[in-house]
């Protein structure tokens, strides 16, 4: 009998840690770069009375905010998000569907935004 409890907690131990194993969200993986929209490039944002420059650039995983370095790309499987590179919150995110030609919705701080291409496309 007590072969037989030791033998039923190392089964149910084993499918305990099976089950508990973190698996990664499939939301979080980015997208093949040639599957995706070019979405690189200068944009304009107006935000709070003032326009600003934001160069997106996505083989460097880096966005530039009126030519300093600051916010960080990361991407995921619906969009990408824009994060200052010392903080954990977002500060932008866009969706790929919302991309046109020449602007995109999103968010910024909570707030819906448009940006504007600038100059041509890549």
């Amino acid at each position: 009998m007590r072969h037989q409890i030791v033998s039923l907690s190392i089964l149910f131990l084993f499918l305990f840690s099976i089950g508990c194993q973190d698996k990664k969200n499939p939301a979080d993986t980015a997208p093949e770069a040639s599957r995706l929209p070019a979405f690189g490039g200068e944009w304009v944002l107006e935000w709070e009375n003032k326009t600003h420059i934001i160069k997106i650039q996505p083989e460097d995983q880096t966005v530039l905010w009126n030519g300093t370095e600051g916010l960080s790309l990361e991407l995921d499987s619906v969009g990408i998000r824009l994060r200052p590179s010392d903080e954990e919150t977002i500060k932008g995110y866009f969706l790929y569907s919302d991309l046109k030609p020449k602007s995109w919705i999103g968010t910024w701080e909570n707030r819906v935004v448009r940006l504007i291409r600038k100059g041509t496309q890549e």
